[in-house]
């Protein structure tokens, strides 16, 4: 949320834009059915998550190497011949 509203400090035209959206919403309880139709704040919350992702980048290692065949086996520089890639 903070992210959010980083944001939106930085784009006073875009604050401008969401209030007006939000108070177009006649109740201080909105409905899901409410809050689903206040479709700019829908783009301002995916653009906020699109920019600042909430888990910036995932590690992964392989459980096991792999092998890629060849269809013709190789001699390498050293003499020792390949039939597969790894």
């Amino acid at each position: 949320m903070s992210w959010a509203l980083y944001a939106l400090s930085q784009n006073k035209d875009a604050q401008t834009k969401l209030r007006e959206e939000i108070s177009s919403i006649s109740t201080d309880y909105p409905t899901m059915d409410d809050l689903n139709g206040l479709h700019y704040l829908d783009a301002i919350v995916r653009e906020t998550l699109r920019l600042y992702p909430a888990v910036a980048s995932i590690l992964r290692q392989a459980e096991k190497d792999d092998c890629i065949p060849l269809r013709q086996p190789f001699t390498d520089t050293k003499g020792v011949d390949h039939n597969e890639v790894r």
